[in-house]
Formats: C-alpha cells, structure tokens, sequence
C-alpha cells in the first residue's frame, strides 16, 4: 500500500486499463510490482490506481 496524495486523482481498473490500453488486470499489477505505476488497496477486494502515474508512465516519466 501506499501513501495517499491529495493532489493525485485515484481511479478503477477498469479506468486504467483503458487509459493503458490493455485488457488484463494482471496487466496492471505487473506495472504496479515493478513500481512504473501506482496503486492503493481500499480493501483486500477494492484496488484503486494512480492517474498520475499512469500518465507519467505514457510519457516515458518515471511515477
């Protein structure tokens, strides 16, 4: 988990896919393992991402 950013909008996976352009949620979580986006863990079931890191990571900027 981590610390949450007021300035950072957090959104669904399924918002992050199509932002990504992928299909698979374990798309997402292999970003997120290797650290090029982020995420937190409302609940064990509820998993938000970071728009800003997705975004940073379109542009080939380091989250």
């Amino acid at each position: 988990m981590i610390n949450i950013d007021n300035n950072d909008t957090w959104i669904s996976p399924q918002i992050a896919k199509n932002m990504l352009g992928v299909k698979q949620t374990s798309t997402l979580t292999k970003l997120a393992i290797k650290g090029l986006i982020k995420r937190t863990k409302a609940n064990s079931k509820v998993i938000y991402y970071s728009k800003n890191s997705i975004l940073n990571y379109l542009n080939g900027s380091s989250s």
